[in-house]
């Protein structure tokens, strides 16, 4: 078992991996998201996934997080881009109401599928007993 470490390049200004010295590589894949500094040349560490344990990732404006430390960290008040101001909600809550509602859409979808293969698979079978 091993460890699985993300990298997120934080700006275009950030060194292309392929163009990298392998002194620069290893800086970077010395990088832990549990030490003081967890960016290098223009990346940055999220978080490290111990392989074995299954963790529900959310990405929101720019961070990736584990959903359990998500309440923690978007604790600020949401900026909207659209109204040019803060809206009176945090931004825990406004991932929240996303991410149910994206839930509900592909609920849809799939119960829909399963209509759709139910009447195909009724129509093979009529289609047998027709034979």
């Amino acid at each position: 078992m091993g460890t699985t470490t993300f990298f997120l390049k934080n700006n275009d200004l950030g060194k292309p991996l392929n163009k990298m010295s392998k002194e620069e590589l290893e800086k970077l894949a010395n990088l832990s998201p549990y030490a003081e500094t967890s960016h290098y040349a223009g990346w940055h560490v999220p978080l490290e996934l111990h392989n074995g344990n299954v963790y529900v990732l959310v990405f929101w404006k720019g961070r990736l997080m584990k959903i359990e430390e998500a309440p923690k960290v978007l604790n600020n008040k949401y900026y909207s881009k659209h109204l040019g101001k803060e809206v009176n909600e945090y931004e825990w809550t406004v991932l929240k109401k996303y991410l149910l509602a994206e839930i509900q859409r592909l609920d849809k979808e799939f119960k829909k599928s399963l209509r759709k293969n139910k009447t195909c698979v009724k129509a093979a079978i009529k289609e047998r007993k027709g034979r």
